[in-house]
């Protein structure tokens, strides 16, 4: 299956100067190895650090998610030693 990019998905994320690149570019080429080559070298630097900025944001993302996640069960570790303690404590 292949990806199409829509024009205004494309101008969303480019310069006013690349924009008539960009709308020639989508019209003109439909998958990502399509558009890859319709690129000048600029464009594909650009695209570059668009798609790395995205991972980072993706990765930062998932680390706070586990961060959260080891924070929990901290907490339950600590809740199960009170409980533990508390057990203890009774008999």
């Amino acid at each position: 299956m292949s990806l199409k990019i829509k024009i205004g998905e494309i101008k969303m994320h480019h310069e006013k100067s690349t924009e008539h690149s960009m709308e020639h570019t989508s019209m003109h080429c439909g998958s990502m190895p399509e558009v890859w080559k319709c690129l000048n070298e600029e464009q594909k630097k650009k695209v570059v650090l668009m798609k790395l900025d995205m991972k980072i944001l993706w990765l930062e993302k998932k680390i706070k998610d586990m961060e959260s996640e080891i924070e929990l069960k901290r907490r339950a570790i600590g809740d199960l030693k009170q409980v533990q303690e508390m057990i203890k404590s009774n008999k």
